[in-house]
């Protein structure tokens, strides 16, 4: 007999919050049928807060009068016994019911979230209800605990049915993989779901099964497609494509960036939605790298363009257009399974349960992938960090001493490059490629940026580098095991990293006591700028030069073990203290932004990233290149390209283009601004009120952009439960789910649903024709004036504000705007509640960001609301 449980709390932290509801039901572990309930409310002794009952219906008037938890811990206890524990996120109700004195941690614990997540990779979510539905399971009331847990119960009998339908090789490797773990859990459930099964298999067998389901690379092609490509003119080739519109703007690009690529040009070309700038690029591309045997590389910020380039309009164009040629995609190293690393994991035999749990997923998903792209599956938790040790973001993937190197997917990617004729990126590889000891992507000599407006926060991504305490003690973790199977001495090498930790933990204070004294917010996540004063009290010299030292000889202890080549590990130590070595040397202050953060999870980290992107484009990229075209639907500041030429370096030699918009805005689009809320920076509560009638008018079809979690939080918290009353949806970022779970469950009714979101939901996402009628916009998107990124970028300007700020913002301004008019016919309101646009000295320059024609009203909400009234009503 199994238990199941699930609890409804204040909060999610376990030392703070508190219950507020306990739902068990024991259950039959072969019928699955449910024997005995138990259910009560807990006075938690505090007020649940609002948005706790929001979520989950329970309110103070529920729980007034209810026993406290520790007046039914002994039922608690009595009632669960010896039993396996089962539940969805286990750990969670464990954690909270350990934390109040209920001693059940010697129970086993059963959890359908990892059971899910090997059994369903191709699951977009794995959240409860979305698994329900998945399974056609019932499911009501969710956020009630005894509502929750049957049904865990129901989904728990559904896994279990789709384990036990796997085919024998599946069985056979997911044995393997159990078999190398010693948890108690993990022996448990591979006792319980495999049954009479025994699996044969050793790593051999075990190897032998993984390669051949990949394979090698081969192919028969060694040069890249080149013969002379005959057209009459530009025109023809998109009405033989079946492009029968005509679009001056899009044939005058394609022109144009022939001609870019023809002459040798480099420029930048602002292409507005609507133009069909992808094959105004694409087609010009294909005809010279056919025509000229050279390959032209295309880089994206996003996945989604990325995706669309390769999977659609480079296999239309392959279908359609008179002329044949080659293309590939490919991504930064860390994106493609590490074949070497991933077999590296099974030498020992202590795996984890999360570990577990994360390669048997792995293993499933390797008989299925073609490019073993590894954001093909989604990863929770833990599994961020294991993925660091499964990547090909090593130097030694592509080294010929590699055993499985012709089975690498990343040597494929990089082999099929050889013969393409366009090589589709993205920006991540194409900025950290250049600083790579080991490139992939060779010679570029003609390159095409879209979504160029994000270059610089592309380039402090790429080139971020990240050292944290717990990812040295887990490499040191890994090679103690080693030595321990390999009946290693040890001894002198614990003596080293103990004093290696030592002193890095002496940096590490010093930077946290720096942290603290600059902010002094409690947040769980804090991050700071590391300036000049930083250096003023101590001096690393000798403390960097001790650690260097033992660095050094851990790293040549390694070198001399004969059966086991820590190759990995080495070039881990070594990439951790170069990362160390530069953050705290204040001579890097002068190209590197430096900085210091702390989370609650991961304690301090040392971080650093480069400081003026344009001066490392210019020297490592602009002026190596025959040709460049960059490329978006958001380049201008007004009428000027001054701002990304200065934060680009964008020098005389490069022309500047822009194409107005095919789109109607006087008829498509209207922008409201209402003058009767008062000042943003002290009008919430005027917000609140105008978007719950506006809410409640609209229904749907809406989009909320916001600029921080905080106030979708207060949103959510006063609104949510007056709208469920109306049958409308709320779906908040950070609430809900991520951004692609949000967006799938409102696009499934969008008449009924409204969309909270910040940051990411500002550009990149695509909600299609009438499923978004209104964008309403809270605020100007200006960066947070804490974020060390911006501070080191603003030191920069001389004035900061008026030449980096603004620009910055009326970016990202026009880029929200354009997630309402995608097509010729869509129609919309825009709805803009800063003040600030009509009241501030600068607001003018937000004012003009938005299209010249659009139809402004500036009013009262009442006289808002009753025009939306009336047209609703029509």
């Amino acid at each position: 007999m199994f238990v199941a449980i699930d609890l409804e709390t204040t909060g999610l932290d376990k030392y703070n919050d508190k219950i507020i509801e306990v739902g068990m039901v024991k259950f039959d572990e072969v019928s699955f049928q449910i024997i005995e309930e138990f259910s009560t409310f807990v006075d938690p002794l505090i007020p649940i807060p609002s948005i706790t009952t929001n979520i989950t219906n329970i309110s103070d008037f529920d729980v007034k009068g209810a026993p406290y938890i520790e007046d039914i811990k002994d039922k608690i206890i009595d009632f669960i016994g010896d039993s396996p524990i089962l539940g969805q996120n286990i750990g969670f109700d464990i954690g909270f019911l350990v934390n109040n004195n209920i001693d059940i941690v010697d129970n086993i614990y059963i959890d359908t979230f990892f059971l899910s997540n090997f059994l369903c990779i191709n699951e977009k979510s794995l959240n409860l209800e979305a698994l329900c539905k998945s399974f056609g399971i019932g499911f009501d009331g969710a956020h009630r605990a005894l509502n929750d847990i049957k049904a865990t119960v129901r989904l728990f009998s559904k896994l279990v049915e789709k384990f036990r339908k796997l085919n024998k090789t599946k069985k056979e490797l997911l044995y393997y993989v159990f078999s190398k773990s010693s948890d108690n859990n993990v022996e448990f459930i591979k006792s319980y779901l495999f049954g009479d099964f025994i699996g044969k298999y050793n790593f051999e067998k075990f190897e032998k099964v993984i390669l051949k389901n990949i394979g090698k690379y081969s192919s028969n092609i060694d040069n890249i497609k080149n013969k002379d490509y005959v057209y009459n003119d530009l025109s023809t080739i998109y009405e033989s494509i079946g492009i029968l519109e005509k679009r001056d703007n899009q044939l005058k690009m394609t022109s144009e960036v022939l001609d870019i690529f023809n002459k040798g040009k480099k420029s930048l070309i602002e292409a507005p939605t609507g133009l069909g700038k992808s094959f105004a690029y694409l087609i010009p591309s294909i005809i010279y790298s056919v025509s000229n045997g050279k390959k032209v590389f295309i880089s994206t910020k996003t996945k989604a363009l990325q995706d669309q380039l390769f999977e659609k309009d480079l296999k239309f164009l392959l279908d359609k257009l008179d002329v044949d040629f080659d293309f590939c995609k490919l991504k930064g190293k860390k994106n493609y399974l590490g074949i070497k690393n991933l077999f590296e994991e099974f030498f020992l035999d202590n795996l984890s349960f999360e570990k577990v749990t994360f390669l048997s997923k792995i293993v499933l998903w390797l008989l299925e992938t073609k490019y073993g792209e590894i954001d093909e599956l989604n990863y929770h938790g833990q599994e961020y960090l294991f993925l660091r040790n499964i990547s090909s973001d090593s130097f030694y993937i592509l080294r010929d001493d590699n055993l499985y190197k012709d089975y690498e997917f990343l040597y494929k990617a990089r082999t099929k490059l050889e013969h393409s004729n366009i090589v589709i990126i993205n920006h991540n590889l194409l900025f950290s490629d250049l600083v790579s000891e080991s490139s992939i992507l060779g010679n570029i000599e003609n390159l095409v940026i879209d979504e160029a407006h994000n270059i610089d926060d592309s380039i402090t991504d790429s080139l971020k580098k990240s050292f944290n305490i717990n990812n040295l003690e887990e490499v040191f973790s890994f090679i103690n095991d080693v030595y321990n199977k390999k009946g290693l001495n040890k001894i002198e090498l614990v003596k080293k990293q103990e004093d290696l930790l030592s002193n890095i933990e002496l940096i590490l204070d010093y930077s946290f006591s720096y942290l603290n004294s600059v902010v002094s917010n409690d947040n769980k996540y804090k991050v700071v700028l590391i300036k000049e004063d930083f250096f003023h009290k101590t001096d690393f010299k000798s403390l960097i030069n001790k650690i260097e030292l033992v660095f050094l000889d851990i790293i040549d202890t390694l070198s001399i073990i004969e059966d086991f080549d820590f190759i990995r590990e080495k070039g881990l130590l070594q990439d951790m203290f170069d990362i160390i070595k530069i953050v705290i040397d204040e001579k890097s202050l002068k190209n590197n932004i430096c900085m210091i953060s702390y989370s609650e999870k991961l304690g301090v980290s040392l971080d650093y990233t480069l400081l003026n992107p344009g001066n490392y484009l210019k020297n490592n990229i602009w002026d190596n290149l025959d040709s460049l075209l960059l490329t978006s639907a958001t380049l201008k500041i007004g009428d000027s390209f001054e701002y990304f030429k200065n934060i680009l370096n964008l020098g005389e030699n490069f022309e500047f283009f822009s194409f107005d918009s095919d789109f109607d805005y006087h008829k498509q689009a209207t922008l409201f601004i209402p003058n009767d809320l008062g000042s943003i920076k002290s009008n919430s509560k005027n917000i609140i009120n105008f978007l719950r009638i506006f809410y409640s008018v609209a229904r749907g079809n809406v989009l909320t952009l916001l600029t921080s979690f905080s106030i979708i939080r207060n949103i959510y918290t006063e609104l949510n439960n007056d709208l469920k009353k109306q049958g409308i949806n709320l779906y908040a970022q950070s609430i809900g789910g991520s951004k692609n779970k949000l967006l799938s469950f409102y696009l499934e009714d969008p008449d009924n649903s409204i969309l909270l979101g910040t940051d990411s939901f500002w550009e990149g996402i695509d909600i299609p024709g009438d499923s978004l009628k209104y964008l309403i916009i809270h605020k100007f998107p200006f960066s947070v004036p804490t974020d060390p990124v911006f501070q080191a970028r603003s030191s920069l300007f001389k004035d900061s504000f008026k030449d980096y700020a603004i620009p910055k913002a009326i970016i990202k301004l026009k880029q929200g705007f354009g997630r309402l008019i995608r097509t010729k016919k869509d129609t919309g309101i825009v709805i803009f509640l800063d003040d600030r646009i009509y009241n501030s000295s600068w607001g003018e320059e937000f004012y003009n960001a938005f299209p010249s024609n659009i139809n402004i009203k500036i009013a009262s909400s009442k006289d808002f609301f009753d025009i939306l009234k009336r047209k609703k009503i029509e």
